[in-house]
């Protein structure tokens, strides 16, 4: 193995030159316009970048990188890691809370050059400029910068644990933070990728997720050039708009891997249509990623029956489990094999043991788990997260990962790092990066139950936010096209607070007081949770991070200041006078200042 990712990526480019490369599929004229960069391009390009930033900066501060989606970014991206140079991905902001998160990221980083395209280039000094001391930043567009480096820029040397870039977390329950990922990491975690997936130089990869994201960045766009395959992709605009597009795109290029979240096949299955479906033919594809959130059985069911018709095999679904504190991949279903689904009974759950059904577990329904396979290299424990001690096999604790793929840490806060990265069992074992995800291991494979800080416990039993979300969703398909967001809250006593997007046009005649109505039986009916609160809102109301996770969190706090605007409202007396008692109390403090 090479000692930097830079050295691999170099060593690829003289293997494959123009036979291997990049294709971003433009959409123009409601057509999509294939763009090529092959590898040798590619290295000519991230050379000239490499150059300009290594004679502009007079050290290595990271550098962010302000990019739509597109050829560009991997140039820029591929430049910052021949300088030497940590890489920032941030997304191109489009209102005032997206660029103050920008603004906040160069804080943090210290960062005094923004690469971004010729045409977004002043537009991004302006906008920055409002709220960052003016001439503070370098804004330089790729595809300027630089002399041709046929003979002065050469690939800077770089150790294993040269920071390569910064994955800024999305923040789904806390401000975001910035992890360190090393080119040690880098190689690590593809390696990972390479003998679970089994890809080689033959991948093909087709997809669509954003670049700014772990899985879009390591997982779509750095793996194929690792194994010295090909990546087409298309923005993640492109798809939302007409999903099907990027199975036409696996169809057409005869792509053998893809990578989504569960969302994404969940949403094909629902909205390509039959003639659309007639058209593909998905025979090509021996992997299909499923990660960066819970994975459902209804969702490995739908999709796979919906397309089974046009050559889509059973077992292509490869679920996963990871993070960016992990690089990306932890555990996965081998390829080839059918992802394992355990029917659950639910009271078990509820008091952190994770076994199958039976009959004499009735009348609750089981809940269905995804397995995400087992882990590769790396050490993957379950743990108390109070006592720090190891949990028995079927029982569920925090998810605690150690191995090459764990990255060095969050930028600039070694303490909150020290308690994240490093931390030991009751017995000294470690270190171990603590994820924050609850989890249990049944005969060796990984389940994930939900996130620790998202946990609900009433009377005793654990509940798991995601899974009265889903049941919520699948109630009205006016409620199945929205998200939602389940939190509790403290009346005079503990409350579940339901929060549900739907679509108008969708309701038929359903009123929204029945549909309210049909929430509430449910969540009690399949959760034991009486008088739950509804509040029925429009959709976009529910907020999410980045990689499309429900932050909770904000939607309490939301809900708590007042900030919802509901189009029906179901809630007990009890909450909505908690509500009412949160606003007088944040306007007096507000008012007056805090008390000392």
């Amino acid at each position: 193995m090479q000692e930097s990712f830079t050295a691999h990526v170099r060593a690829q480019v003289r293997r494959y030159g123009d036979e291997r490369g990049y294709v971003y599929l433009r959409e123009r004229n409601n057509a999509l316009e294939p763009e090529r960069l092959s590898f040798a391009e590619l290295d000519h390009d991230a050379r000239r970048t490499a150059q300009f930033l290594l004679d502009s900066q007079d050290d290595n501060r990271p550098v962010i990188l302000l990019f739509p989606p597109g050829l560009d970014f991997v140039r820029a991206f591929f430049g910052c890691l021949y300088a030497g140079i940590p890489a920032v991905p941030v997304p191109v902001p489009e209102d005032s809370r997206s660029l103050g998160r920008v603004a906040a990221i160069v804080r943090d980083t210290s960062a005094s050059t923004i690469v971004t395209t010729s045409d977004m280039a002043a537009a991004t000094r302006g906008q920055l400029d409002t709220i960052l001391p003016p001439g503070s930043l370098t804004v330089a567009a790729v595809g300027e910068t630089g002399n041709d480096p046929d003979t002065s820029a050469v690939p800077t040397t770089v150790a294993p644990d040269t920071v390569a870039f910064l994955q800024y977390t999305s923040g789904s329950t806390s401000a975001p933070k910035g992890v360190m990922v090393t080119h040690g990491n880098l190689l690590h975690n593809e390696e990972e990728i390479r003998r679970q997936v089994g890809t080689d130089d033959n991948l093909l990869l087709a997809g669509w997720l954003p670049h700014f994201h772990d899985m879009g960045l390591i997982g779509m766009l750095l793996h194929p050039i690792y194994v010295g395959g090909s990546c087409v992709f298309m923005s993640p605009t492109t798809f939302l708009r007409r999903p099907v597009r990027w199975l036409e795109a696996i169809s057409e290029w005869r792509a053998s891997l893809t990578v989504a979240p569960d969302f994404a096949y969940e949403l094909c299955s629902r909205v390509v249509s039959e003639p659309q479906n007639h058209r593909l033919d998905l025979s090509c594809l021996t992997a299909a990623l499923n990660g960066a959130e819970p994975v459902r059985s209804s969702t490995l069911h739908k999709f796979t029956d919906r397309f089974a018709p046009v050559g889509l095999r059973p077992d292509v679904f490869v679920a996963c489990y990871g993070m960016a504190e992990s690089t990306l991949m932890a555990t996965t279903t081998p390829t080839g094999q059918r992802a394992t689904v355990l029917p659950a009974d639910r009271r078990a759950l509820e008091h952190n043991e994770v076994r199958a059904s039976t009959e004499q577990d009735d009348p609750s329904d089981p809940v269905d788990l995804v397995g995400c396979g087992r882990p590769g290299s790396l050490d993957v424990r379950i743990v108390d997260p109070e006592r720090h001690t190891p949990r028995e096999p079927g029982q569920v604790g925090e998810i605690w990962i150690r191995g090459g793929s764990v990255a060095a840490g969050y930028w600039k806060q070694p303490e909150e790092s020290e308690k994240v990265f490093r931390a030991q069992t009751a017995y000294g074992a470690g270190p171990y990066l603590r994820t924050g995800d609850l989890g249990a291991l049944v005969d060796g494979e990984l389940y994930v139950t939900g996130r620790l800080k998202d946990l609900i416990i009433i009377n005793g039993r654990n509940l798991y936010p995601q899974e009265i979300e889903y049941t919520v969703r699948e109630l009205h398909p006016a409620l199945a096209s929205g998200s939602g967001a389940v939190f509790p809250v403290d009346a005079d006593r503990e409350y579940i607070v339901v929060v549900q997007e739907f679509k108008k046009g969708l309701l038929k005649d359903v009123s929204l007081e029945e549909l309210a109505a049909r929430i509430k039986v449910a969540v009690r009916a399949s959760f034991g949770v009486h008088s739950p609160a509804v509040i029925l809102t429009n959709r976009g109301t529910v907020p999410r991070t980045t990689s499309g996770k429900v932050q909770r969190h904000a939607m309490r706090s939301m809900f708590l200041q007042g900030r919802i605007m509901a189009q029906h409202e179901n809630l007990p007396p009890a909450v909505d006078t908690a509500r009412a008692e949160h606003g007088v109390a944040a306007a007096n403090v507000s008012a007056t200042g805090p008390a000392s």
